[in-house]
This record gives structure tokens, sequence and C-alpha cells, in this order.
């Protein structure tokens, strides 16, 4: 086998290509697989000046009737050849990174860039642009052989590497939120991404060689954390591959410096100094979310004396949830409102509040006594928590019964705190913030509560 690098035109592939000197051989490749949106994004790529993969053509020459034949196989490049061609007959027009952004999702630096040949087919450019185009230079390897199947080796050595998978494309995403996941998921081959050692020691997750699976556990974790810390625990967010891309979109000036981020990693922290001793199996993904969100509520409301209990009230669940998982006993609620949630559905907004619900109502029952920093009067967040769920989102007030947005939500004491009521989840009804009753009306509250459910 040999080969030469030479370079290209776009003119001269599409000509090669349009004249059946240029083809694919059916009998390995696989014919056009792009989509319309890859196609678009490859011409704007060239236009950029974006330098294309090599193009490796086998050239064939061999006599038929006396005759000299010389045939250009595509070896590899089939797709980008084809996106070309297909571009200079003008079968479709580029994306414009605004009028398009919901299906061309250009990074918000290319947005602020003109953008000449957006939302343009090749007869609409202007003649500088299009001869731009066709005058761009491709690197071709141009590959002979004799042997055919030297040729096919060669395209399966091609093809043989590992496809990135969509972690791995993520992380070379645009923007800081993918700069936050790996610094706090780790890519440590990279010296400046060590990651948060919680995932190493707490998760026992292997983040150099786990081809991004820590990476996007620390991707769907934040997401779920952020979306608490903005809007409460009734707006948790789908987790699924097309959310956490979503999510890296929006959030390219994702800021890393945030009070929200740093309490973040300081959970991450406090996480791994007191789990982080080997002396229980890795947490699943699931168990993690969950713990992160809980301790978040427990963060600012409640002295620290859940620390000591966290361990143990982990240890318990997990014993619980793996007899439950084992029987999968339907009157088991630890299988019933968790463990098959965790298989059936898992990365759904709906699916991971269910099993939210239960984890903090146990966990709460597990660390008991939480002690709060206000132990006369207030509410911890944890406790809000499990009454704004446990009431349905519905105001308890008589006459209203509408939901309430966790931005509204206020726990009334059903027994006023001044008149002996304690701070307890039994003593405690969901309310909104403009119901919430005072004085006489509070009174009456008490007097009718029962009439109106607990």
């Amino acid at each position: 086998m040999e080969s030469t690098l030479e370079y290209r035109s776009v003119k001269d592939l599409v000509d090669l290509f349009q004249n059946g000197m240029l083809k694919a051989n059916p009998e390995y490749q696989r014919g056009a697989v792009w989509n319309l949106a890859q196609k678009k994004k490859l011409v704007d790529s060239l236009l950029r000046g974006y330098p294309l993969p090599v193009i490796y053509l086998h050239h064939i020459k061999k006599m038929v009737a006396g005759m000299q034949r010389e045939d250009l196989e595509i070896i590899d490049g089939q797709q980008r050849i084809n996106a070309l061609h297909e571009f200079a007959q003008g079968a479709y027009a580029l994306f414009d990174p605004i009028d398009d952004d919901e299906r061309a999702r250009f990074p918000l630096f290319l947005k602020e860039e003109l953008c000449p040949w957006g939302r343009k087919d090749v007869h609409s450019l202007t003649d500088e642009l299009r001869e731009q185009f066709f005058q761009t230079k491709l690197p071709v390897a141009m590959i002979t052989s004799d042997e055919h199947n030297e040729v096919r080796d060669l395209f399966v050595r091609l093809q043989g590497g590992l496809p990135l998978n969509p972690q791995e494309k993520r992380d070379v995403h645009p923007g800081n939120f993918t700069d936050f996941v790996l610094q706090t998921g780790g890519k440590p081959q990279i010296t400046r991404y060590p990651g948060h050692p919680f995932f190493q020691r707490v998760m026992r997750m292997k983040p150099s060689t786990d081809r991004g699976k820590t990476r996007q556990l620390a991707a769907q974790l934040t997401m779920l954390y952020v979306v608490v810390r903005e809007d409460g625990p009734d707006k948790l967010t789908d987790i699924n591959a097309a959310s956490i891309d979503d999510f890296y979109y929006r959030n390219l000036d994702f800021d890393t410096t945030t009070k929200d981020t740093e309490r973040l990693r300081d959970i991450l922290t406090k996480l791994d100094d007191l789990l982080g001793d080997s002396k229980r199996p890795s947490l699943g993904n699931h168990h993690a979310m969950h713990l992160v969100m809980l301790v978040d509520s427990l963060w600012d409301d409640y002295t620290r004396s859940w620390e000591a209990s966290l361990p143990g009230a982990i240890d318990k669940f997990m014993e619980y949830l793996a007899v439950a998982s084992k029987g999968k006993d339907a009157t088991d609620p630890f299988w019933a409102e968790y463990g098959q949630f965790t298989r059936t559905n898992a990365d759904r907004a709906d699916t991971i509040k269910r099993r939210h619900r239960f984890y903090t109502r146990k966990m709460h029952e597990f660390l008991a006594p939480l002690h709060r920093k206000d132990p006369k009067r207030l509410f911890g967040r944890l406790e809000r928590e499990i009454i704004y769920f446990r009431d349905d989102k519905k105001c308890t007030v008589s006459g209203c019964g509408s939901e309430v947005n966790w931005s509204e939500a206020e726990i009334h004491h059903v027994v006023e705190h001044q008149h002996g009521g304690p701070t307890e989840l039994a003593n405690g009804v969901l309310v909104h913030r403009h119901c919430h009753p005072k004085g006489s009306g509070a009174q009456a509250f008490a007097e009718n509560y029962s009439q109106f459910g607990e």
C-alpha cells in the first residue's frame, strides 16, 4: 500500500462525485446517514475556516477492454463529501446562529460574530463567499493498492476507534458549565481537573478511565442542586441525555464563583469527610443526588448535630433498600416508593421528585432528633419540604385548597406557637403566604382544622 497526502478543492471533490468518478463502496460503506443539521454544521465549519479531517480515497487504475479506467473509492469521508455535494447543488440553506437558535445551538461567542451565510443556500451566497466555499482546500490521502483486502483493513482501522459518547462530547463543549463539571467530576489526566474526592472516595468512581460517567453524574447532581436552589424542590428537572445537553447549552455563562456553587463544593467536602471511610458499599447515583439535596436542606436551619448521625442513617437506608430491592415486595414502601423508581424512568423529573419525597421523609426519621438553630418557632427547610409534599402542595386554608408554589409556601402552626403549639410535623400545615391565618383567624383555623384534613 502506498499513500500520498494532497489538497483538493471542494469544487474538485464535488465535480468528481457528480460525474460518478468518486463513489463509496456499498459492500462495506453504510450509505448517507448524516441528518440535515450535521450537514449544515459541516459547511458552516468550512466557511469559518475550521480545519476538516483528512478524507481517505482509494485510487484505482485498471484496464477495461484495452482502455485504462481510473476511479476513486471513498474509504473515509463519505458523509462529508455527500454534505458538500448537496450544498453545492443548492439542496439546503445554512443555519443562522440567532434566528435558528433552537435547532442550531451555537455557543454565545459565535452568536456575537457576523454570519453572512446565515439562512442562505449556495445560490444566495455572495460571489466572494461562494468562491471561498468552492476553492477551500481539503486534505486528501490518496491510497494506491492492488489488494482490496488491504483497503478494507484500512477502513476497519479508521473506524475502529471508540466513537465519543455523549459525555465525552460535552467535555469539549464551550462554556463555563463544562469547566465546572470538569473541575467537579474530574479528568485526572489533565492536571487542573483532579475532580472532587467525593466521587472517588464515597462513590468509588474512576474518572480517569470511566469515559465520562463521573462527569455525567457531576453534571446531573449539579443540575438538580441548581434547580432546587433557584425554584424549590417541586421544580426538579429531567436529567436524561437531552436535558443534560440542553442545560450545558443554556448555561454557557454559568458562574462558578457564586455562593451557591461554593456551597455545593462545601457540601461535597462535608460528605467526603463523613462518608469517605470505606465502611459501606458505594452509593448508587440516585442516592448521591438525593443526599446532596438533603444536606442542602439541613445546611442553614439546623445545628451540625446531624453530622454524627448521617453515616448511620445512610447505612440504615441502604440496608432497608437492599432488602426491599431483593424481595420487590409491593407492600414494602422502600420498594414501592423508592427502589422500583431507580430502575424505571429514573432520570425523569416526576420520578426523581417521588423518590425524593420518600427519601427526605425517611432520612428525617433516621436522623432524629434534629436540632433547629431557632428551636422556638421556625420550621426548618427539611420539615417544610416534608409538609409541602405531604399536603400535596395544596393550601389547607378552608375555601382555598389551590396549589401552592414553593416560593409562596409558608408553614402554619395549627395550634399557635404562642399558645404552646410545638414546631413539629404533626402541628404544621401548608398555606399560601397570603392565606396564612393571623390573630382570630388562626384560632378559627385551629378549631376547624379537622374539617378539612391533616
